[in-house]
């Protein structure tokens, strides 16, 4: 089996993880993450068998460090006794392991950008089905999961028993679909019917930050690409970029007047509605403060919080609602710092604009969302995140020249193989 070959199995073993992981609830129960890590650490282990006979040439990723560091950290909190709950630390372990492991491949198989570029196809047609599938199950079987499973007090939208995740995952995809919307293309109009829906669904679950963040990188999107300089005639350019705007707004509109806003614009009309997470973060932050080197231990917020919380007001808080103040409270100073140093990483590369826009902007958009709830603590949206990040290593961004080393045989252009033969 040719490199090319491995790496394009990888590829659709990846994707098959990660959409089981999404499909099983966000992959939240043990037994959806057990079978999550256990189809990952044997991914690893052909990976590693497949090196072993140096068929592989690893590249390198400047993002392997602060995840791997989170990795080890949380396994240094359970091994040392750092943690106050060494069970759940213990699960956090392998699920990092587990994640990051993931990020490893992913980046491997990435550096081809083919594949790369397949699979980000992939993923935004999965979001499509995904947002129909929410969409049609919201409208049909409101409070349960697949039409079978009832969720009491649960605010449902497609696999997701938080509707707040789904916003999350899909505010990864928009702006890559919307770029495909916006390239000229035969499917133009299915990308354009395709971010419409998403956008449309974004609203429809009834998720606030999910909707701000989600109109924010369709502004960001569609400005950049109104203001990007063409060489082609000025008037030809703007009916080339501003008749697609125009069909995508047509038909955000037409899928809102539908479905209907009248629910989102009730929730924008709360008062404070942030109020009582603002306070959470606020106990969360204390505890940190109160245990800043080592942390609690990761997994441990619903175990130690309670003590903690201000006022009892009869609610259960398994997550702090504000990620990276529950990474501070659970890993101590290196949560904070795994969050900063990816943060410096991403801004402090110069990339492609065509980069930034599909692949940095939902990252920092995700990460901007996560400071109103709990998305790095959901195993699907975390993988969903760690995967986008994983097309950002240096050698993915460089244009690759097929190489019989690395390339099937019938990527070999047939008047080669012509010439070959002579």
């Amino acid at each position: 089996m040719t490199p090319y070959r491995f790496r394009l199995l990888s590829a659709g073993a990846v994707f098959l993880l990660f959409a089981f992981s999404v499909l099983a609830f966000g992959a939240v129960d043990l037994w959806a993450l057990t079978i999550l890590e256990v189809g990952v650490f044997i991914l690893a282990a052909l990976w590693t068998v497949r090196l072993a006979m140096g068929r592989l040439q690893l590249v390198w990723s400047p993002f392997y460090l602060p995840w791997a560091v989170l990795a080890l950290w949380t396994l240094a909190q359970y091994a040392l006794g750092w943690s106050v709950y060494r069970y759940r630390t213990q699960v956090e372990a392998l699920k990092w392991l587990a994640l990051w492991l993931l990020f490893a491949i992913a980046t491997q198989v990435f550096s081809d950008d083919s594949i790369r570029s397949r699979f980000r196809t992939a993923l935004v047609w999965f979001g499509f089905a995904l947002c129909v599938f929410g969409l049609v199950q919201y409208f049909t079987s409101p409070g349960a999961i697949y039409w079978s499973i009832p969720t009491p007090g649960a605010r449902v939208f497609g696999p997701f028993p938080n509707r707040n995740h789904f916003s999350a995952l899909i505010e990864l995809i928009v702006p890559a679909t919307l770029l495909l919307a916006l390239r000229p293309s035969e499917q133009r109009f299915l990308y354009i019917v395709a971010v419409s829906l998403m956008l449309g669904a974004i609203v429809v679950c009834g998720s606030r930050a999910g909707t701000a963040v989600g109109a924010v990188e369709t502004v960001v999107v569609l400005v950049v690409a109104a203001l990007r300089p063409d060489r082609s005639h000025l008037a030809r350019r703007r009916l080339r970029v501003w008749l697609p705007i125009a069909g995508v707004a047509a038909a955000v509109i037409l899928t809102f007047s539908v479905a209907g806003t009248g629910a989102m614009l009730d929730r924008f009309q709360e008062q404070q509605p942030y109020s009582t997470r603002w306070n959470v973060a606020k106990a969360t932050w204390r505890l940190f403060l109160s245990r800043p080197w080592t942390g609690y231990g990761a997994g441990t917020f619903d175990q130690v919080y309670p003590s903690a919380a201000p006022v009892d007001l009869g609610l259960f808080w398994p997550h702090a609602h504000n990620d990276p103040i529950q990474f501070a409270m659970e890993w101590g100073v290196v949560g904070l710092a795994v969050l900063a140093w990816t943060l410096w990483l991403l801004l402090s590369r110069r990339w492609p604009q065509q980069v930034w826009l599909s692949r940095v902007l939902p990252l920092l958009a995700v990460l901007a969302h996560s400071w109103f709830d709990f998305h790095f603590q959901i195993p699907a949206v975390m993988a969903a995140w760690l995967l986008t990040l994983a097309q950002l290593s240096p050698a993915a961004l460089r244009p690759e020249r097929p190489s019989p080393a690395v390339r099937p045989a019938e990527a070999v252009p047939a008047d080669a193989e012509r010439s070959a033969s002579r």
